[in-house]
């Protein structure tokens, strides 16, 4: 048995002014796929050998940090190649896909990550199972529920689980293949905006929804049941929440489940609220530095770049130079190309007048003049192996204004593990505060943390959805409306 892996992977946040173009991915051929421990792909490879007759042929995958609309000149040249080596694999029996479920692209009509499984369904035929493992933050629409065969989603946020969801992915599509297997399909849709940090699957009601799913699995004749809780702040038509089951062969089974599953769904969706500690940002700021712990974590949610934001905003540190001068804070991940070519042009030990905000993209310009020492600086991170949410390579410099450090960036960047402070000389537990460009934790940062703060902050990723334009979302949906029957009548697809 022979499977191909592919994937294109990249979280898009359609009101980022930053646009996800070729310059932004990262792309990896054959052998880096099996050499760079890579997200859910490794999960797949790892199945894969543990049964001496299976052969992985991993073939390319392209992903980049989240952001801005993907070009199309970005996204063609991903489709064209993955399609052109999939045609090469004459000898194929089946085909795993390592997407994300929250693409969009330029100028495309349709969802993107349905756009490109249905490239693929096309060029290899109906009969060729097709394996696909998703975020648990993008969506399903009709097109990519067909175009795919067997699906599994990370049930873990943060994310520590795309190990075991590339193996249950790879796991199925063996199972199909081996058994001759006909899987059925039935998704729900469910009228949600969820955000990711209201539905931390530590917390209630994730934790018990997510939790469930594997006594779905266990039903005898199912494959598995997922959630996606799509991507809150795109203002799309298949912006949703879905529920949605595969048995072996059963349509009947499938849609029993898919509709047990959403109306379990549907009698907590009250309950995606933020439950971790939140403030606005001068109360949560003073906290922080007040707090008994040792190590507090602020997240500037606003401007969260591991959600698409630009990464641009310096409201936070304007704040906390406002409010809390004198304190041992650390400011990470301010995205500033300007900025940055001027720094590193007057050189380490430079103190030099600069104007914050004056690098505004997502928001207005917020201006604040400030005298900042050059610290140090790089052409890189120096991070080892693969890493999720990390950006292109691209310049850094770190300065310190006043008793305040902190971080620019030439491009966008998402700091989510200790290393990314550890490359930039910056002790990560040793200072009192540290405000990232977060929403909930990643997990090595989750870790590390005595005390987490999530910040209320303005910027695109903003966490009411009440405050964003809707458009083309199809309403009602909660929490925009608030007093609304549904059914699942309507809201079913699949081989229902």
């Amino acid at each position: 048995m022979r499977l191909a892996i592919v994937g294109l992977s990249i979280e898009i946040m359609l009101a980022s002014p930053v646009k996800t173009g070729v310059s932004s991915l990262q792309e990896y051929s054959s052998q880096a796929m099996r050499d760079d421990d890579v997200w859910m792909i490794r999960g797949m490879l790892a199945r894969i050998a543990e049964d001496p007759d299976v052969e992985a042929r991993p073939l390319y995958w392209a992903t980049a940090l989240p952001g801005g609309v993907m070009t199309i000149d970005a996204y063609d040249k991903v489709k064209s190649k993955t399609l052109e080596l999939l045609a090469r694999e004459t000898d194929i029996d089946g085909i795993l896909v390592a997407n994300h479920g929250a693409l969009e692209v330029e100028g495309l009509e349709g969802d993107a990550d349905s756009d490109f499984v249905s490239a693929i369904r096309a060029l290899v035929g109906p009969e060729c199972p097709i394996g696909v493992a998703l975020d648990l933050h993008g969506d399903m629409t009709p097109e990519l529920l067909d175009a795919g065969t067997v699906f599994s989603v990370l049930r873990t946020a943060p994310h520590r689980d795309d190990k075991t969801t590339g193996y249950r992915a790879a796991d199925q599509l063996i199972r199909v293949i081996r058994n001759g297997l006909a899987p059925k399909k039935v998704a729900v849709s469910l009228p949600i905006l969820v955000p990711g940090e209201t539905a931390v699957t530590a917390l209630a009601p994730a934790d018990r929804l997510y939790g469930d799913l594997p006594s779905f699995d266990a039903v005898p004749g199912m494959m598995e049941a997922n959630i996606l809780l799509g991507f809150a702040w795109n203002d799309r038509p298949w912006t949703k929440v879905t529920a949605f089951a595969i048995s072996e062969n059963d349509a009947s089974l499938a849609k029993e489940q898919a509709l047990k599953l959403a109306e379990q769904i549907w009698k907590v969706h009250d309950q995606f609220v933020l439950r971790m500690e939140t403030a606005e940002v001068v109360e949560g700021l003073k906290r922080a530095i007040n707090a008994a712990e040792g190590t507090v974590f602020v997240s500037d949610s606003g401007d969260n770049t591991t959600a698409g934001a630009a990464g641009d905003l310096t409201t936070v540190l304007q704040t906390v130079l406002d409010h809390i001068p004198n304190e041992d804070v650390v400011v990470v991940g301010i995205t500033a190309p300007r900025l940055v070519e001027r720094l590193r042009d007057a050189g380490e030990g430079a103190k030099v007048e600069i104007v914050l905000g004056d690098e505004h993209v997502s928001r207005p310009k917020q201006l604040r003049s400030v005298t900042a020492e050059i610290i140090d600086c790089g052409e890189w991170l120096e991070l080892g192996g693969f890493q999720p949410y990390r950006s292109r390579e691209a310049a850094w410099v770190k300065v310190k204004i006043g008793s305040t450090i902190a971080t620019f960036h030439k491009q966008p960047i998402g700091i989510t593990t200790p290393e990314h402070f550890i490359a930039m000389g910056i002790n990560p537990t040793a200072h009192k505060a540290y405000v990232v460009k977060l929403g909930y934790l990643h997990p090595r940062l989750e870790d590390i943390a005595d005390r987490h703060i999530l910040l209320l902050s303005d910027g695109t990723s903003h966490l009411d959805m009440t405050r964003l334009e809707w458009q083309h979302l199809v309403r009602p949906a909660w929490p925009l409306e608030r007093e609304f029957e549904w059914t699942p009548a309507g809201n079913t697809y699949g081989d229902a």
